[in-house]
């Protein structure tokens, strides 16, 4: 039988990676593993966990959350280091 931990070993993505993702889609952490989980098998998918990370963020600071702020910069700098290219489906070639 798989634990929760080894379905997150499974994700490729760690646990606070999961909970902004889980914050920004307003899902459960499961759920919110499943989603992260499925954007990274798609060539557009570490771009737009980057702008999930990046959203979150940019609320943190606009609510002057200081704390949030500082995990969640490190949350989006480990990612970024650990996926960092894809295609951001967003730019026109």
């Amino acid at each position: 039988m798989l634990t929760l931990n080894d379905c997150i070993a499974l994700s490729d993505l760690l646990p606070e990676e999961i909970e902004e993702i889980s914050r920004h889609e307003r899902l459960g952490f499961v759920p919110a593993m499943a989603k992260g989980h499925n954007l990274l098998n798609q060539p557009w998918g570490p771009p737009a966990i980057r702008q999930i990370l990046r959203d979150n963020l940019t609320a943190a600071v606009r609510t002057s959350q200081v704390e949030r702020c500082g995990r969640a910069m490190e949350t989006y700098q480990g990612f970024q280091a650990r996926h960092p290219g894809g295609i951001d489906r967003r730019k026109r070639l």
